[in-house]
């Protein structure tokens, strides 16, 4: 993992964080970041159901919502689930457009008074589904990488147009590390 120091640092500040990383890059973060009670956002759907039972067992903490059908009772659990646990959020997801930055990672980050931390992952080797968010999975025995961004606060009063700045900022940075980590195994 490279740029933990970026989380220790909040961290150290008494602050939370709230982890954004692209849908299609989140399977070696769900690895990485188990057993650390990190609260994700689970459809309130039935398949919801199954997937926060194996986030348990992760050691991670489901937040049950949804952020596309009635979003708002999503981002008030997020919020509140905010206060007790570093939080985890796919800005793109769950539906896309692909690498493009929805409106409520800023929006979070400003009412939970938490620091965004854009992060991402990459792998030597590894199969890249054909969905709509290119999902990446690793092949077994390779190597990955995790790169951490530095933290991007917003202001709790931030109106609509610093949110949107907010997001243009979160989104810029994710891809800039995504184009980084996907080169990290040709320079070393």
């Amino acid at each position: 993992m490279v740029g933990q120091e970026n989380v220790e640092k909040v961290w150290k500040q008494n602050h939370r964080v709230i982890y954004a990383f692209w849908h299609g890059r989140l399977l070696v973060l769900t690895y990485t970041h188990r057993r650390q009670g990190v609260g994700i956002l689970i459809s309130q759907h039935r398949d919801g159901e199954f997937i926060a039972r194996i986030v348990q067992r992760l050691g991670m903490a489901p937040v049950r919502g949804s952020s596309t059908k009635g979003g708002a009772k999503g981002v008030l659990e997020m919020v509140k689930a905010g206060q007790n646990h570093d939080l985890a959020i796919t800005p793109d997801g769950p539906r896309g457009p692909r690498y493009k930055v929805q409106p409520g990672a800023a929006y979070l980050a400003s009412r939970s008074g938490s620091a965004l931390i854009p992060m991402t992952s990459s792998a030597k080797s590894a199969w890249v589904l054909k969905s709509w968010d290119r999902f990446m999975i690793p092949k077994p025995f390779t190597r990955v990488v995790v790169l951490i961004g530095q933290p991007l606060w917003v202001d709790p009063e931030a109106n609509q147009e610093s949110l949107q700045q907010a997001g243009m900022k979160l989104e810029e940075e994710l891809i800039a590390l995504t184009e980084k980590a996907d080169q990290y195994f040709n320079s070393n």
